[in-house]
Formats: C-alpha cells, structure tokens, sequence
C-alpha cells in the first residue's frame, strides 16, 4: 500500500486546523464559508474519489470502465455493503474546536454517502454544486461540509492502511491510541466483552459503529477457550452428580421435578463450586486466563 493518500489526507488535515487559528471553531460557526474553505472541500472530496475506486478495485470490486465507476454509487456501496460504512462513528478529538453539541462532535460521514442527488450526504451535495458553480453556491463551501468530508476520507484511509496492533498485553490494548495518527479526529474502538467458553466474539450494541476492534491473538485465545470448556465440564459434572442425588430424594418424598427446580439447584451449586478443588485445572485456567493476549485490529465485519 502505497502512503502516498495518508500524506496528502495529513496536509489536507493540517490546512484545516490551520484555519482554527483565525477562525473560532465552535457550534455557531459551522456555516462559515470562504474560497479557501471550499477549495479544500473540493481538493478533499478529489481524494474520496481516488481512494474510493482503489479500495473498491482492491476488495472485489468488478472491473468496469472508469467512466462508469462512479465513487459514490458503485465504489463505496460496494465497500458498504462489505464494511458498513454508513454506520462507521468518528469522533471530533482536535483540542483547537470547542463543540457542545453531540451530533457536531460525532459524526457518521459515509452515512448516505452512497447514494446521489439530495439523498446523497451532505459533503457530497456541497462538492458538487461548488465544483459545478463556484461564484454561485459558494456557502455550501462551509467549515462543517469540509470537516465532515474530511471525517469521510480520514475512514477510506484507515481502510486503506489497515494499521493493527498485535501481540498485546491487557494494559497495551487499552492504551492503543484512538487517532490512528489523526490530529483532528479519533475512532471508537470496540472493546473486550469477555472471552466465553464457545470462544464467539461477543459483540457489543455498538459494533458497527466501530472502525476498530479489540480481538484476541488466535494462539492465547485458543488456550483460554481450552481452559474455560475444561472448567465448564468440571462445573458440569460435579453438580449433575449432586443433581441427580437431590431429585431422587425429591422424587422418594414425592415430590414434582421441574426444569425451574433443576435450574434453581444448578445456579445454588455452581455458586458453590469455587475455590476449584482439582490443582492442575485451576492452574489450566489461571494460566489461560493470565496468558491471554490481544490484537486491536480493523473492523470489517468480520463477526
């Protein structure tokens, strides 16, 4: 992969927070517009377009002539319907805009990017008409067009990147930091939600929001899983044992066995199992646990 977009994407960021030193960046001031601002949105929406049909091309896209790759229709809902990018958040983290409201301060950029005309997000719509008739429609060349399509071709270019961070420690995942080498903005990281004997990534509310995720290093968490079906036979057994010994004793007093009796007993016992009395499992499951290691990687919906 070629930095060559990165680069061009760092210099377009920078000439944006550059204008937050003569003008205050804040809720009210979003509609600003000038020259310089929509010669940026335009030059930004240029990139979009470029690492649109490269990502597109890359990942399966089909090979048409280019006049009929449209970015926006064919390239990114082609990279939608693979990532779910209309739902992807990025979050507005430069100390040099000062924000209260929640949805200046997180966006979804892609959202409806992959369609046209008044459907189309609102970057796109504001590129176009300035592209078309600059001296016309010179305010959609606004401070908020430009950020959010800034925001748009910050993710193409974490795609495009694909940066991860492998072979972690508990306190090196959580300290990964959420820019990615942004200056201007930062993502949502999906975070651990637990390990589960089945070893399924559990998923949060709030997957598909995220560009990033924390996963588990494939080799520790092989073990682990090892570790937690080895404890979940061990509660298994021990407590069917003392099941089956509690429903004879129901069944001779004559008394009815239910799923919700047998439930209520299992939860009572497995509550009493621990401390693990069999050494090696427990050292099994300590070692697994403590052992574990972690990968921060891209989301491409691959859960």
């Amino acid at each position: 992969m070629t930095p060559l977009y990165w680069q061009v994407y760092l210099n377009l960021e920078r000439e944006f927070l550059g204008l937050t030193d003569i003008i205050f960046v804040n809720d009210a001031q979003q509609n600003v517009y000038s020259m310089k601002i929509a010669d940026l949105l335009i030059r930004t929406v240029i990139e979009i377009e470029a690492l649109a049909k490269e990502l597109y091309l890359s990942n399966g896209g089909a090979v048409i002539p280019d006049e009929e790759m449209y970015f926006d229709t064919v390239c990114i809902a082609h990279l939608d319907g693979l990532w779910k990018l209309d739902s992807k958040m990025v979050l507005v983290a430069s100390p040099n805009i000062f924000f209260d409201e929640e949805e200046n301060k997180v966006l979804h950029p892609l959202h409806k990017a992959s369609k046209r005309g008044t459907s189309s997000a609102d970057w796109n719509k504001a590129y176009q008409a300035v592209k078309h008739n600059r001296v016309k429609e010179i305010s959609k060349g606004s401070i908020k067009n430009l950020l959010h399509g800034l925001a748009a071709l910050y993710v193409l270019n974490l795609y495009y990147k694909e940066d991860s961070y492998k072979n972690l420690s508990f306190s090196e995942k959580t300290n990964v930091n959420p820019s990615f080498g942004s200056s201007l903005f930062a993502v949502k990281i999906h975070g651990d939600k637990g390990l589960k004997a089945d070893g399924v990534f559990n998923k949060g509310e709030d997957y598909d929001e995220c560009i990033y995720i924390i996963d588990y290093e494939p080799n520790s968490k092989k073990y682990c899983v090892e570790a937690l079906v080895a404890l979940s036979e061990y509660e298994y057994k021990g407590t069917q044992d003392i099941i089956e010994k509690l429903a004879s004793e129901k069944a001779a007093r004559g008394e009815p066995i239910t799923d919700e009796w047998v439930q209520q007993e299992q939860e009572k016992l497995f509550a009493k199992i621990f401390p693990i009395k069999d050494y090696q499992l427990s050292q099994k499951i300590a070692n697994g646990l403590t052992s574990l290691r972690y990968e921060v990687v891209l989301n491409k919906q691959q859960y």
